[in-house]
């Protein structure tokens, strides 16, 4: 059988790419298809899954390859010198604009990888989208249409109905970066706080590792607005972080660019009702399922996050919302377009 190989940038601990690779591994295993994880960077946490680019160079060479693509890495220049053995899938990458002011040097690295899409020539063999969203930057790149397929998530054929108990737990989930406008999370928040539930807590949970000067301007925040029982975890094991989802009440994301945001489904898979913006891919992940926000109006960010709380006809009709959405997202309804999808790479050559 075909050995297919997976190359991402970076592969740690509780990362969306990472995990993405994680499952597809075990597909392509059911499937018959060998073959190994490989990233420039590799957190020791996953090492023994994981190898290194450059230990492992040479063995890249047989089989065909998975470029994982979310951010400008050596990865690339592999799948680029042989883009007939390659399939790309295409994570996304956020625009350096947003991440400048905290961080120059990734903010350069996410231009260089949008602006290297237009460098792969012939095109790979096979182009996939986690969303429509994401397609479009490929189709702009001059790569043409992305097949698009969402991520593979191991999620509940139905929406947990667990009542909350005790004072109001809001929760966001990922990485405090500017791009996920935590600022506006918890200007959001404190006008819940303030207006709605004097007793309710925000737990942002995520690592801000490499934005520093973010996380110590959102404290900065927090201690000027004068909002209470403000929480970031930092980094957390993955039980930990599903402890946070079944404990909370409404889970809330601000965010301006996602290629997809997989801790919106997250949430709907442990029954926490969500509060969206509608930006980047967030509308056509959450479809129904969710309350979706045009535009910076905090204040109507706040009574969304009340009405989720507090109504019951709201959390139920969200519920049933939830577990439509969990059947189209579940791993017997996604594996079979990824295996359609990927028959040109699968196929003995």
């Amino acid at each position: 059988m075909t050995v297919v190989h997976q190359l991402l940038p970076a592969a740690s601990p509780n990362d969306a790419v990472t995990n993405q690779a994680f499952a597809w591994r075990d597909l392509l295993t059911e499937w018959g298809h060998d073959g190994l994880i490989v990233a420039e960077h590799v957190h020791p946490d996953v090492s023994s899954e994981v190898l290194r680019l450059d230990k492992v160079r040479k063995e890249l060479n047989n089989g065909k390859v998975i470029l994982r693509y979310s951010i400008y890495s050596k990865t690339a220049d592999v799948a680029r010198a042989e883009p007939a053995r390659v399939g790309l899938v295409y994570h996304n990458i956020t625009p350096g604009k947003y991440l400048r002011p905290y961080n120059q040097a990734v903010a350069d690295l996410c231009d260089q990888g949008r602006q290297a899409l237009a460098s792969f020539g012939p095109p790979p063999a096979v182009l996939i989208a986690d969303s429509s969203f994401n397609a479009a930057d490929l189709r702009e790149a001059g790569l043409g249409d992305a097949e698009v397929i969402p991520l593979l998530l191991d999620v509940p054929t139905r929406a947990p109905r667990n009542a909350r108990h005790g004072d109001p737990i809001v929760l966001t989930v990922g990485r405090v970066v500017p791009n996920k406008r935590i600022d506006d999370v918890i200007k959001a928040f404190a006008l819940y706080q303030r207006h709605r539930a004097p007793e309710a807590s925000l737990a942002i949970v995520g690592s801000h590792v490499g934005f520093e000067n973010y996380r110590l301007a959102l404290d900065r925040l927090v201690e000027k607005i004068g909002v209470d029982r403000v929480f970031f975890t930092g980094p957390i094991s993955g039980a930990a972080r599903n402890a946070w989802y079944r404990r909370a009440h409404a889970y809330l994301s601000m965010s301006v660019h996602e290629g997809f945001c997989a801790p919106l489904i997250e949430a709907l898979s442990h029954g926490t009702p969500v509060v969206a913006r509608a930006a980047g891919a967030m509308p056509e992940t959450l479809g129904s399922a969710g309350i979706v926000l045009e535009g910076d109006d905090l204040p109507l960010v706040a009574e969304a996050l009340h009405e989720v709380v507090s109504s019951e006809s709201t959390r139920l009709a969200l519920a049933a919302a939830a577990d439509e959405r969990l059947a189209e997202l579940s791993p017997e309804a996604i594996a079979p377009r990824i295996r359609r999808t990927l028959a040109p790479l699968l196929e003995e050559s």
